[in-house]
């Protein structure tokens, strides 16, 4: 039933293919911290020679498989690549990250060998749900279109022809309940897949692809970029302000109130939000 809900949900609120807007997304593959990635650890050689679409695919192997997800992660690290691998790489689940810290390494990981790529929070439509997530946005130059990676379950997703789906594409045939399909590969940790485990995941995407959000700039450490923006792709009348505030009080209700939510809820109410139309956000770069 919640499956039906929650793609009910997507069908109802389609996402705006056209609004006036001065977004404009950029990626900086150049930045100096990308050769240090590369000298500290073999991204280049685990890439390998192929397509765009194997590189990333590879790379997304790679960071699932030597870094567990850990949901409550909450640790000081900075937001960036290095930081994060020092903290996690190949050091079990006590060192575990949050799905943030694993769709930042593998975005900058694809930036430093020359991709453009961006990390994206798929979030859900209630104010009341204390969950969202974050995947990996890729454009693939010989498909000429973007590819979804999610390095939380080693996942990407396919349609009935099996072409493997964008964001939108996905988010479109969940809407429609057409059929998606999962790689091999992808799992949890060291869960063991089954039918029920990819269902359930396919259920957790229903929830959360109701609106997304990406800095218009994706970069190493790209939360402290200049001048960077967090840009919504919302359905028209869907304020994702409010929501957002509606969602720090619910868990506060919730969970309790603590020093850092009330850091969360100030920057929050100080939030400026750019939006852009499906048009732009998977426009070619």
């Amino acid at each position: 039933m919640s499956y039906d809900i929650y793609t009910g949900l997507l069908k109802a609120f389609p996402l705006p293919a056209t609004m006036v807007n001065d977004v404009h997304f950029s990626y900086k593959n150049n930045h100096p911290k990308f050769d240090l990635l590369k000298r500290k650890h073999p991204i280049e050689a685990i890439a390998g020679d192929g397509d765009d679409f194997s590189k990333a695919k590879n790379l997304l192997n790679w960071v699932s498989g030597h870094i567990y997800h850990k949901g409550d992660f909450n640790g000081e690290a900075a937001y960036n690549s290095l930081d994060l691998l020092d903290h996690s790489f190949d050091k079990g689940s006590s060192c575990g990250i949050n799905c943030v810290g694993l769709a930042t390494i593998l975005a900058e990981s694809l930036l430093a060998i020359g991709l453009k790529a961006r990390k994206v929070f798929i979030m859900p439509c209630s104010p009341y749900d204390g969950d969202n997530h974050v995947v990996t946005h890729v454009y693939i130059r010989e498909k000429k279109k973007w590819v979804m990676f999610d390095p939380t379950y080693n996942a990407f997703f396919m349609n009935e022809q099996g072409e493997c789906l964008s964001l939108l594409e996905l988010r479109a045939n969940l809407a429609d309940q057409k059929p998606v399909f999962i790689n091999d590969e992808a799992k949890y940790n060291d869960e063991i897949r089954t039918p029920e485990s990819v269902g359930q995941i396919i259920g957790y995407f229903a929830k959360n692809l109701f609106y997304f959000q990406t800095s218009e700039i994706s970069t190493f450490g790209d939360r402290n970029a200049i001048n960077n923006r967090f840009i919504s792709l919302s359905p028209h009348g869907f304020d994702p302000r409010q929501i957002r505030l509606s969602n720090i009080e619910y868990r506060i209700r919730k969970y309790g109130d603590s020093p850092n939510i009330q850091k969360w809820l100030k920057w929050a109410k100080r939030e400026e939000y750019a939006f852009c139309s499906t048009v732009a956000f998977e426009r070619r770069p």
